[in-house]
């Protein structure tokens, strides 16, 4: 691996090549970028590491191969040796990170994809597969085969270990104590020194305001891997539970700091990709939306969702449930096409993990359905509808639950599709059935009681 490519090589590792998603935090991505750029510095005899300070050791005009490297250059020219190599993250982590990503779109190796609605990063999806993945593979093979090494491919590695990336390569935990060891005392400072960047939240409140807290430090992640180091996870969910029960019970702002609590708590215990801390925070996320803030809980909601399915895989149901319901968000914000996208994803990952038939498939088919009505495509919804409410029929019969709400939503979409006798219809045996499986006290029972004596 050449050493004035690491920077890219970096880059595209931390970036999956079919989602352009960052396999860490936003902080972490540019620390590891500034690090692998001073070490690349350091190897071509420009600069070097005394004491715990960066410093000039070599000529300091442009090289046409490198334009990141002057940039660098050229800002600790300029400093005085007065930065260690946290300082340098701090100051040039957004410089050298878009410069970086700039560079290699431009070589047709990346493309950009801006943010979205609920998506505040770009992303950099392969443009060409091939050379976004050879990073990556490279440094793999010598993971397989360690004395194949080079120095370059070692740094690159140690840099996204040192980001806490470490799923990305499959090396275990302690292989970035490995490669320090390994490594010139110049290039194992930088790595170590981005290793033992603290834990901290982001401005204004962490990752309950800001929405993520970043966790960057690899000896952190080692820690959350070790479970002698982690408490009892009982009180942790017993702290959750009782957060819960208070969203269940209609209780959301009092539900707010207990879960805030107890994603703290997960977070720094656990770690920040166990599956008890995803958990946490999804319904922290709830809790947010349920008390009328909206600015927290969606956004949240899109980072719990990204990392559930990149540490669980999209078809682990706890990433079908945070996309059921930022599907559900959508469509109460009356975003109707967005919530059909989440919508017909979970119906389809649902339907082959579950079947079609199971509540949960059959809750998001009815989601799907209302979305499809919402955004004026009532013939869809009706089909919709229709085939999940006779799969509801087949396994579950006609008091179930299920069975209930979508009988009561076709009738709904009848309605809405100028067909009132067909809705009386459906809305009486809506009606009946929730009377024999809810019970007549029922809210849904008398809900469907009431729309059916106003027809």
């Amino acid at each position: 691996m050449k050493h004035t490519r690491l920077v890219p090589s970096v880059f595209t590792v931390l970036h999956d090549p079919v989602t352009g998603r960052a396999a860490a935090g936003h902080r972490a991505v540019r620390a590891a970028l500034v690090g692998a750029q001073l070490v690349s510095l350091m190897i071509s005899g420009r600069l070097a590491v005394e004491g715990d300070r960066v410093v000039l050791v070599g000529r300091r005009g442009p090289r046409h191969d490198d334009p990141v490297g002057d940039v660098v250059v050229g800002a600790v020219a300029a400093d005085g040796a007065e930065r260690d190599v946290r300082g340098w993250v701090e100051m040039l982590g957004g410089t050298v990170h878009d410069l970086a990503s700039r560079e290699l779109v431009e070589e047709g190796v990346l493309r950009w994809e801006a943010p979205r609605r609920l998506r505040s990063a770009a992303r950099w999806p392969a443009a060409d597969p091939v050379r976004a993945a050879r990073a990556r593979l490279e440094i793999e093979q010598m993971v397989a085969d360690p004395t194949s090494f080079d120095l370059p491919g070692a740094v690159a590695l140690a840099c996204t270990l040192a980001a806490g990336a470490e799923g990305v390569i499959g090396t275990g935990s302690g292989f970035l104590d490995e490669l320090v060891a390994e490594l010139p005392a110049g290039p194992a400072a930088v790595v170590a020194a981005l290793a033992e960047v603290p834990v901290r939240a982001m401005p204004g409140g962490g990752r309950f305001a800001g929405s993520r807290l970043v966790v960057e430090s690899a000896v952190m992640q080692r820690r959350a891997e070790d479970p002698a180091a982690r408490p009892g996870r009982a009180g942790l969910r017993a702290r959750h539970d009782a957060g819960a029960a208070l969203v269940a019970a209609d209780r959301p702002h009092d539900a707010v700091p207990v879960l805030e609590e107890a994603v703290a708590e997960a977070v720094q215990d656990l770690g920040a990709i166990d599956p008890d801390t995803l958990v946490a925070e999804g319904n922290l996320a709830v809790a947010y939306l349920a008390a009328g803030r909206p600015g927290a809980g969606i956004p949240l909601l899109v980072d719990t969702l990204d990392d559930r399915e990149r540490t669980l895989g999209a078809d682990h149901p706890l990433a079908l449930t945070a996309r059921d319901v930022l599907a559900a968000v959508h469509r109460t914000a009356d975003r109707p096409a967005e919530a059909l996208a989440h919508y017909l994803l979970v119906v389809a990952h649902r339907t082959r993990v579950l079947g079609p038939a199971h509540p949960d498939t059959l809750t998001s088919r009815l989601g799907a359905g209302l979305s499809h009505a919402d955004d004026g495509d009532t013939r869809a919804a009706l089909v919709v509808l229709g085939s999940a409410l006779r799969d509801a029929l087949e396994t579950w019969g006609a008091g179930h639950p299920s069975t209930v709400a979508l009988r009561g939503a076709l009738a709904e979409c009848l309605d809405a599709a100028g067909r009132p006798v067909e809705a009386r219809s459906e809305y009486d045996r809506a009606a009946r059935d929730a009377a024999d499986g809810l019970g007549p006290a029922h809210p849904d029972t008398e809900a469907l009681r009431e729309a059916s004596t106003l027809r």
